[in-house]
This record gives C-alpha cells, structure tokens and sequence, in this order.
C-alpha cells in the first residue's frame, strides 16, 4: 500500500512516498482505510525533528477520516464497515490504511461527510477544549484570538462567538483579518499593520483588556498576550509554533511588577487538548459537540485545498509558507 515517510529530518522534500506492508490491527485495534488526511502544523514540526524529537522512519500524521476494514483480535467485529474519525495519535496516518487505537476511533453517522470529519477533528476539538473546558463559560467574556483565520485559531473564534463571547481576532495580515471577520469576529486587528496592537486592545476593551487570550504563536507573540489581559485575566497557551517563551517571574502575573501594565491576578495555563480527550469518552463527546456545531452552521470545515497522499510534501510547503486559511487535506483513495 502506498504511505509517505520520513527517513530523516530536514524540509518538505523528506516526504517520501513508498510502498509498504498492509499493517496488521493488534489488540482492539481498527484497520482504517484513510480517505481524507487532514494536515496540521504538528505535522511539520514531526517532520523537522523539533521543538523534540520524534523516532525515525515516521508515518506522520495525527488525523483521518475513513472506513474500517478489519479488526484486530480483541477488536469488535461489528465495527467492520463503519465510518470512522481518528485522531491524536502518531501511527501511520500518512497512509492507505492504518492501524488505530480504539480509544483514538470515533464512529461518525452517515449523514457527516469523510471530508468534513477530517477537517474539524483536531482543530475543532482542540477549539472545543479551549472554548468549553480549558476555560468555562465564555459567555459574555471579551476573548482575544492569535492566528484567527488559522484552522484551530478559526475554530477558536467560530466557537467563542457562538457560545456568547466578544471576539477580539490578532492575524498576520489585513486579509486574515478580513477572514476572521466573516468568521465571527468583532474586531480584528492585523498584528503587521498595527505597531501598538496592545493599544488596540485595550482602545476596543474601553481601558480594560481581555478576559482571556488563546495563544499557539507562543514566544514571538507571550508578551503581547500577557499585557493585553485584563485584571483576572487568564493567557490559555496551547502550542508553541515560533518557539518557547523565555522565563519569566511569577510575580509578574500580580501585575506588580508588568512592564507595561498593571492588570493583575492574572493566570497563566498551558491547555493541551490530549490532556482533555484522554478517554474514548471523552474524544467522542467533543468530536460529536463539534459535528453538531458544524451542522447548526456555528463552525465551517473552510477546506481550502487537497492534495492525493502522493503529494504530501506540495501540501507541506503550502501550509509552511503562512498564507492558508483553513484547511489542507490529503486524499488517501484516488476517488474518496
């Protein structure tokens, strides 16, 4: 069967496509035959062997959508022909078929396309987590959103918007702004055409700032985010894509001590979504609350391009070069 590898870190050119075994379902295991792959930004980071290492030669890959095509022996027999999402795992995902942990399976109904399921399952689950778990009740709360016309940022506004908050988008550019906007946003602020976007902030918050910031830009982006909060404020990080921050002194968050500012109380949390969904239950319940969304027109799929699995490493570049606005999928079937 045809997978994509990675025999060493480096680029996009490191993506190779090659014939390997059907693998073998262990245990309680699904054979999933893969008709969309859903590229993340994880994926490149996998692929370059930092900010940590991953072994090698790697399937990359964290989520696909599919049908399953066998069991393994402990498996259950009557899954054999279901519509399946998987997710937040690394085993093979880049690939015609692969082996899933049962626990990372989530039986889709027939009226939810592969497409879609494949699209929202790591960025709407981990905006589920974020919105709904990571911090409750959003509901009138002013929230400010890095990289907002992202897949994940995107879904963070989408959802935030929908469960009552004031929705304050941060992009790259003036046209992602335009995207957060149509999104849900309130106000969007291009971070390049804006030198002082702390001054924006706390010009559209009356003085005050936010209740909350989503942040995954991490280092280049931690001290903005930190003055940006409102007294009681809370930073939710949840990745880390232009390096880790500094450290830094806890009494800052007394505001005591803030170079700009004198919010203070603020918290700080680290929010990973595998933490959250660390159960069958659990993954099941966000994926289907994130379906539901999707039906009700809360949150939208915006799948901006696909590409055949042969064509992994074009996919690659292409969400490398910072200029999508939603999602990049992969067809793992020539006719999925």
């Amino acid at each position: 069967m045809l997978a994509v590898q990675i025999a060493d870190h480096g680029g996009p050119d490191v993506l190779t496509p090659i014939q390997v075994e059907r693998p073998n379902p262990e245990g309680d295991q699904v054979l999933v035959r893969n008709h969309w792959i859903g590229i993340n930004y994880v994926d490149l980071q996998h692929r370059a062997g930092t900010p940590y290492p991953v072994a090698l030669p790697l399937v990359p890959g964290t989520e696909a959508s599919g049908v399953v095509e066998a069991v393994g022996p402990t498996g259950d027999p009557s899954l054999v022909g279901q519509r399946v999402v998987h997710f937040g795992h690394l085993a093979g995902v880049y690939a015609e078929l692969t082996a899933v942990p049962a626990a990372n399976m989530v039986l889709l109904d027939d009226g939810t396309p592969l497409d879609v399921a494949a699209a929202v399952a790591i960025a709407g689950t981990t905006a589920h987590v974020l919105v709904r778990e990571a911090v409750t009740n959003v509901a009138a709360k002013t929230v400010a959103v890095h990289a907002a016309a992202g897949s994940t940022g995107g879904a963070v506004v989408q959802l935030a918007a929908a469960d009552g908050a004031q929705v304050i988008a941060l992009t790259s550019s003036k046209e992602k702004a335009k995207v957060a906007r149509q999104l849900g946003a309130d106000h969007a602020i291009p971070l390049a055409a804006h030198p002082d976007p702390v001054a924006d902030v706390q010009e559209v918050t009356g003085g005050r700032g936010v209740d909350i910031v989503y942040d995954a830009t991490g280092r280049d982006t931690f001290e903005l985010s930190l003055a940006m909060l409102a007294t009681r404020g809370t930073l939710v990080m949840y990745g880390a894509i232009t390096g880790t921050p500094p450290p830094f002194r806890l009494d800052r968050l007394s505001g005591i001590t803030a170079p700009r500012r004198t919010a203070g109380s603020l918290s700080l949390r680290w929010a990973s979504a595998s933490h959250y969904l660390s159960d069958a239950t659990a993954r099941a319940h966000a994926t289907h609350a994130v379906l539901t969304a999707v039906r009700k027109g809360n949150v939208t799929p915006r799948i901006v391009d696909r590409f055949p699995l042969s064509e992994a490493a074009t996919a690659h570049r292409r969400l490398a070069d910072r200029s999508v606005t939603g999602k990049l999928l992969l067809a793992a079937t020539p006719n999925p």
